[in-house]
């Protein structure tokens, strides 16, 4: 799988004032943000249909939701020559 792919998809979706900049901006520190955010993302699905251990998806949302707060803070921290 794609994890970078997956977790710029979905983040994306939850962060669309960053849309265009999620797309165009290429920094590898937000790309390896953006892999274990997609990888987050994949197991908190799986954990939720299974129904089980709601407190581990408690733990994958809020570690989800910090990633998703350091992806808008290198967002704003690039620079434009780091824009595609």
């Amino acid at each position: 799988m794609d994890y970078e792919r997956i977790g710029r998809a979905r983040m994306m979706v939850r962060l669309p004032r960053h849309r265009v900049q999620l797309a165009e901006i290429k920094l590898p520190l937000l790309c390896e943000l953006l892999e274990i955010y997609g990888l987050a993302v994949v197991k908190r699905d799986e954990l939720r249909a299974r129904r089980i251990r709601r407190d581990l998806v408690a733990e994958y949302d809020e570690l989800c939701q910090a990633m998703e707060d350091d992806a808008i803070q290198l967002i704003a921290c690039a620079r434009p020559r780091l824009v595609r």
